[in-house]
């Protein structure tokens, strides 16, 4: 019986009007692992994760993410979620903590439905993962920069996903922020099992969570355990 992966790329080319971000890029995640994304920037991480999220179709070559084609399809939607590196939530946004991770429900509200007392719950329950139970019912905008950050995170877990697609979680944080913020990531990928995928060019964050790096420098040129990868660069 053939294995099935969490995501299977083979042979995949992307990119947008007149630029190849990724070419020939092939390899498969399984579930429950801890993978690194680095490159330069330019390199095509980004345009990665967006396929694999479904929001780019590749030029070529095969993508499959919970053995379905990601692109357009609402159904892996609801089952992977994406944090990009720049948020497009305005930072000063006049809502509550709780307001910004209820969004993370859109595929089940819509636009117009209130949340039962079930996602209530979870929305709780995700704020309370991230560290910050004890501040419903505080204005988004009154929070520092790393605690945006795990509320977005939160707004991520709300759905309860197979994975996650993290985009550079602990840049422009502080110290104790990116501290909090791998933290959180070790919890979840070790005590909740959710595979997690982050693009970083945290070296500490690399060293400290992931157990496998995958390279990007528009092609593949690294895919293998982080002690690999650390000692070719050193």
């Amino acid at each position: 019986m053939q294995k099935k992966f969490l995501v299977e790329l083979e042979g995949v080319t992307a990119g947008y009007p007149g630029h190849i971000a990724l070419e020939d890029v092939s390899f498969r995640v399984d579930s429950k692992e801890k993978i690194a994304i680095v490159g330069p920037n330019g390199g095509g991480k980004s345009t990665l994760l967006k396929v694999i999220m479904g929001l780019l179709e590749p030029t070529k070559g095969e993508v499959k993410v919970l053995g379905q084609r990601p692109y357009k399809n609402c159904a892996v939607k609801k089952k992977v979620a994406y944090l990009s590196q720049q948020s497009a939530i305005n930072p000063n946004f006049p809502a509550l903590i709780e307001d910004i991770v209820k969004l993370g429900l859109f595929g089940e509200l819509g636009l117009l439905r209130w949340p039962s007392e079930e996602q209530k719950f979870r929305i709780i329950k995700a704020l309370e993962k991230v560290g910050l139970k004890e501040m419903v019912g505080e204005p988004y905008s009154h929070l520092s920069g790393g605690q945006k950050q795990r509320v977005l995170i939160a707004r991520a877990l709300v759905a309860s996903p197979s994975m996650i697609l993290l985009d550079e979680p602990t840049t422009g944080l502080d110290v104790g922020s990116q501290e909090a913020i791998l933290k959180i990531i070790k919890d979840l990928t070790d005590n909740e099992k959710i595979t997690i995928v982050a693009v970083t060019h945290d070296q500490i964050f690399l060293k400290n969570w992931a157990k496998r790096i995958i390279k990007i420098e528009n092609r593949l040129t690294f895919d293998g355990a982080i002690e690999d990868y650390l000692r070719g660069e050193a």
